[in-house]
């Protein structure tokens, strides 16, 4: 059965990993973006690898003496420092979803309501990747972490970072879930993304860098997204036409990594960013692929070209199928009941 007529774009989210459910019978798409591109950072702690060499090497003399004092301030404005930086929400309500929960996420570090973080109808694989800011092939578990779903709603402190939202999330998963996991390397197939040979078409974005967009952004007539004017950003829709799902990206003040943090569908292995590119560019991307429900043996001719032959032909860049070692999350063990609130 072949499937048309615009999908019905509901909201754009900040925070979590592409949610993609284009693959039911649904007269719906919803789908959350992610607008952070930033890659996860690793957290340092003062230990004996990071304390100054002077402790175990310097020789009490005249020469050194009149550092220390300098030295054991600064390790005490550290230590104070690492005391204040807030590891927990202030409150988190976590709880069964009920029949009146609608999916999606919304709020926290980098969207018009930081204080304050919310996702709904949200699965354990979702808060996974949430917390430890990783795509779902990332995570791994001997048991389902889809099965049921949860009502997450919390308050941050002020001020909070990225980061700092990340390790939120994680003590929430031990605490209330009583996660434990372990992480480690493995590989997957992929596509290595770098520059065609055929020269790259897009141009890098003038003019100063933009606010980055949080709101609910327009549908042009040709099916592109509309952007906020003077808004920097990136967004997706989705149509369904003959049978072919149809994805219309546009992007503002850029870096060419959106590509690789962007969800084409899951029939698209992950993207590695191989380019070399640091700029920011404006593009636009438009590529076709079949709805699998819709498959009937017939020869038909989507009316866009596939995602590699578009990146290529539109943007001049590359993707080449490559196995990958990527870092992911083995869950050892997890309590499908939330502890109560």
């Amino acid at each position: 059965m072949a499937l048309s007529g615009k999908v019905t774009l509901l909201r754009f989210v900040g925070q979590d990993p592409g949610l993609w459910q284009g693959d039911a019978v649904v007269d719906r798409l919803e789908f959350v973006m992610d607008a952070d591109q930033s890659q996860p950072s690793r957290i340092s702690t003062c230990g004996a690898k990071t304390r100054p060499p002077i402790w175990a090497q310097a020789r009490i003399d005249r020469r050194c003496t009149r550092f220390i004092p300098m030295l054991v301030a600064a390790v005490t404005l550290l230590g104070e420092q690492s005391a204040l930086t807030p590891t927990t929400f202030e409150v988190a309500s976590v709880k069964f979803a009920g029949p009146q929960s609608r999916r999606g996420s919304e709020g926290g570090p980098g969207s018009s309501d930081p204080g304050n973080y919310r996702f709904h109808s949200a699965a354990l694989n979702d808060l996974i990747a949430t917390a430890y800011h990783v795509k779902y092939f990332q995570i791994i578990s001997k048991s389902p972490l889809d099965r049921d779903e949860y009502d997450l709603d919390a308050k941050l402190p002020e001020g909070t970072t990225q980061d700092q939202f990340r390790v939120m999330m994680q003590n929430l998963l031990a605490e209330r879930f009583r996660l434990k996991m372990h992480r480690e390397s493995r590989d997957f197939p992929a596509w290595e993304m770098t520059v065609a040979k055929s020269g790259l078409k897009i141009k890098q974005s003038s003019g100063p860098d933009a606010e980055m967009m949080s709101e609910m952004i327009d549908v042009a007539k040709d099916g592109f997204p509309v952007l906020p004017s003077g808004k920097a950003g990136y967004f997706t829709i989705y149509d369904v036409i003959d049978g072919f799902i149809v994805g219309r990206m546009v992007a503002r003040q850029q870096p060419v990594s959106v590509l690789a943090n962007s969800n084409f569908g899951p029939d698209a292995p992950p993207i590695v960013d191989k380019t070399s590119l640091t700029g920011k560019y404006d593009f636009r991307l438009e590529y076709a692929r079949e709805t699998p429900i819709s498959s009937t043996g017939e020869a038909r001719v989507p009316p866009y070209p596939n995602l590699r032959t578009a990146v290529e032909q539109q943007l001049g860049l590359q993707f080449t199928p490559k196995k990958h070692p990527f870092d992911v999350v083995v869950v050892d063990s997890v309590d499908r009941v939330p502890t109560e609130n």
